[in-house]
């Protein structure tokens, strides 16, 4: 708006300084800024909105022609005495003709509010947005919480008697994993090296529990110096190994194969579909969870497919800078 007067400014008051004199000229080119501001300003951010919304439609109406008629008279009779009655006696045509001639500052102000309006409620709309998606993700980081806590407390202690070597083996896998979790709770992104180190060590307590029921392979079809540069989720492969051993059952003497395939841009994770016996209560909140961070971290979606086999993609987001990836 303040460009725009600069450049008018001049080109306007130009006319009537000539006309006029300075004495006149001057203190009408101020009159016209402020009074066409003023104006478009209660037209575009009040009557405007208020037809817009929908809520006050016939008072937006009754404004409307208020601030037409006001505006008028203020035009009218401002200019009038101005420039020394120039515009004779008040007529209703004459007050339409006032207003008329400040239609091209209307329209340039106009739309510059409108366009301030507009980004206004942009940058307030990505504000709620983003200040949501914090939300939801703090809500679904609370839900992923390691619920094998027991269960390998149990086989430690069963090591313990057993076999100490194994069990301080044991020990050292278990509580690496444990400070993984803790330590990326409140992460948004990790490297995918880290993430497949956490998967060998997960797996290595799984073997412990299952014995050889089920069986984890890894395969690579992208080079070793490029797992350090994508990002997953933290704990997608935990997840994506606890939904097989739930809702599948292996044998020691049909183990059922689990495959881990890293590509460039995804992480698969498949297994033949076996369902257990007894049906398993399940809300797949999970799942769910994951595929949620995934949509309001990097707009990505997880790939499911479920025929003879159970398929899940996720997908592998570039490096980015570390104030990114810590929330």
């Amino acid at each position: 708006m303040a460009v725009y007067w600069l450049l008018a400014g001049p080109l306007i008051g130009y006319g009537y300084v000539v006309q006029y004199g300075w004495r006149v000229g001057l203190p009408t080119i101020l009159y016209t800024i402020v009074l066409d501001t003023a104006a478009v300003y209660v037209l575009v951010f009040v009557i405007l909105r208020q037809l817009i919304s929908g809520r006050h439609l016939l008072g937006g109406l009754l404004a409307f022609f208020a601030f037409f008629v006001g505006s008028g008279l203020l035009y009218f009779f401002g200019y009038n005495a101005l420039l020394n009655n120039e515009f004779g006696h008040f007529s209703f045509l004459r007050m339409i003709w006032a207003v008329m001639q400040h239609g091209r500052s209307y329209g340039v102000l106009g739309v510059l509010m409108l366009g301030k309006s507009y980004f206004d409620a942009q940058h307030r709309l990505l504000r709620v947005q983003k200040a949501q998606a914090e939300s939801e993700l703090k809500t679904l980081r609370a839900q992923i919480d390691p619920h094998f806590l027991f269960n390998n407390l149990n086989i430690l202690y069963a090591l313990i008697q057993q076999d100490r070597e194994e069990a301080s083996h044991f020990l050292s896998c278990f509580s690496s994993l444990y400070r993984y979790l803790i330590r990326h709770r409140d992460v948004d992104l990790v490297p995918l090296e880290e993430e497949l180190r956490f998967a060998d060590e997960y797996i290595y307590l799984l073997r412990h529990r299952f014995g050889q029921a089920y069986d984890f392979q890894t395969t690579l079809h992208a080079p070793q110096a490029e797992l350090h540069t994508r990002l997953v989720v933290p704990g997608t492969l935990q997840v994506l190994i606890e939904n097989v051993i739930k809702h599948n059952r292996g044998g020691d003497d049909v183990p059922l194969l689990v495959t881990l395939d890293v590509h460039p841009a995804a992480l698969t994770v498949r297994n033949r579909v076996a369902p257990k016996r007894t049906a398993v209560d399940s809300t797949g909140t999970g799942l769910r969870n994951l595929r949620e961070r995934y949509r309001l971290l990097a707009d990505e979606e997880l790939q499911v497919q479920r025929d003879e086999f159970f398929t899940v993609t996720a997908p592998l987001l570039p490096a980015q800078p570390a104030a990114l990836i810590a929330s």
